[in-house]
């Protein structure tokens, strides 16, 4: 995809890695009175916030972050449901404001194509 900005394409990555996070919370879900099973994570915060403080200091820089920063992990701990359903719900949240400002941002630039035109 062709970014106008930086922050276009962290929202893109974020959004594409909460969408495998509820994945990922969904399979622990489905796998939780499976004998063995070991609780799978994803990680990406960590990657997102350098790639943010990056972009804040160059902003004139484009940072493409690969959503190859993004790992699912096994945290060898068990499943417990209460848990996996609260940081679903969360992350449900999170998916819908990301998808709100990314939203918004290319509102701006349909705004700037039409030359403010309704």
């Amino acid at each position: 995809m062709l970014y106008t900005t930086p922050t276009m394409a962290l929202l893109e990555h974020a959004i594409d890695v909460s969408a495998l996070r509820q994945s990922v919370y969904a399979s622990n879900i489905a796998n939780a009175a499976v004998e063995g099973y070991s609780r799978l994570d994803v990680t990406f915060d960590a990657a997102l916030t350098q790639a943010n403080l990056q972009t804040a200091s160059s902003p004139a820089s484009s940072n493409a972050l690969p959503l190859e920063t993004a790992a699912v992990v096994a945290t060898g701990d068990i499943v417990k449901l209460d848990e996996e359903m609260a940081a679903m719900a969360k992350n449900a949240l999170r998916y819908q404001v990301l998808l709100n400002a990314f939203e918004r941002s290319l509102g701006s630039v349909r705004l700037a194509i039409n030359e403010g035109r309704s």
